[in-house]
C-alpha cells in the first residue's frame, strides 16, 4: 500500500512539472537592450540619458505576463563582460549574438526617434491658459536570437503637458507651463507602453503572428 501511494504521488508530481515546464516554455524569454537617440530634441528639453526609455519598456514587457525577461543588473554585466557598454544600440547581428550568452529567445532593441515640444496659449472664461506639451516617439524592433532575423517591428507614440493658468493681469498663476524632467519622461513612459501595450503594439501583434503560423 505504502508502494502505491508513494508510486501515486511520484506520478503526480512529474505530471505537475511537465505542466509548469510546458506552461514555462511557452513564455519566451526575452532581454532589452539599452535604446538609443536617433532624432532631433527641442532646445527646451535636457535629456541626459535616452535609454532610460528601455526601463519602460522593460517595465511594460514585464507587466504585460507575457514575457520571461531578462533582469536587469543581469543583463548590464554580461554586456560589460562583453564590452558592450551603454553607447548605443547594437545592430540586428550582434544582438542576436547577444541574446545567446543571456539565454534570451528574444532581444528587443530600439531607439528614441522623435522628442519634441509644443506650446500654446488661449483663454478659458477669463483665465489665460498656457500650455507646454512634450511629444516622444519610440521604435523597436523584437529580433529572434536563433535566426537573427526581425520578428517584429513596432513603434510607440507618447505625450505629456504641463498647464498653467493664469488670473487677469497674471496677479496669481497656478501650475507652470515650463517643459521639467518629469514631463520629459512621462511622454517617454507612455510611448514604451503604447509600443507594447497600443492598439498596433507589440502584445497585439504577437497574438495575431501566433495565429497566423498555427493556420
Amino acid at each position: 500500500m505504502l508502494r502505491l501511494f508513494f508510486g501515486m504521488t511520484m506520478a503526480l508530481l512529474f505530471s505537475i512539472s511537465g505542466v509548469v515546464s510546458a506552461a514555462h516554455s511557452a513564455t519566451p524569454t526575452v532581454a532589452v537592450i539599452p535604446f538609443g537617440l536617433k532624432a532631433a530634441v527641442s532646445r527646451d528639453i535636457t535629456l541626459e540619458d535616452a535609454t532610460i526609455v528601455s526601463d519602460y519598456v522593460y517595465d511594460a514587457l514585464v507587466n504585460s505576463g507575457a514575457f520571461d525577461v531578462v533582469e536587469r543588473d543581469r543583463l548590464e554585466e554580461i554586456m560589460k563582460e562583453q564590452v558592450l557598454g551603454h553607447s548605443g544600440p547594437v545592430d540586428d547581428r550582434t544582438a542576436a549574438e547577444f541574446g545567446r550568452l543571456v539565454g534570451a529567445k528574444y532581444i528587443v532593441c530600439g531607439s528614441i526617434t522623435g522628442l519634441a515640444t509644443r506650446k500654446t496659449t488661449g483663454e478659458l472664461v477669463g483665465v489665460g491658459v498656457s500650455q507646454s506639451k512634450v511629444f516622444a516617439h519610440v521604435a523597436a524592433r523584437f529580433i529572434e536570437v536563433e535566426t537573427g532575423r526581425v520578428w517584429l517591428a513596432g513603434r510607440g507614440d507618447g505625450r505629456a503637458t504641463n498647464t498653467q493658468l493664469n488670473a487677469p493681469l497674471r496677479i496669481i498663476r497656478i501650475g507652470t507651463d515650463k517643459v521639467d524632467f518629469e514631463q520629459v519622461h512621462k511622454a517617454l513612459e507612455d510611448a514604451a507602453d503604447n509600443l507594447v501595450n497600443g492598439k498596433e503594439g507589440f502584445l497585439k501583434r504577437m497574438r495575431e503572428h501566433v495565429r497566423r503560423d498555427k493556420d
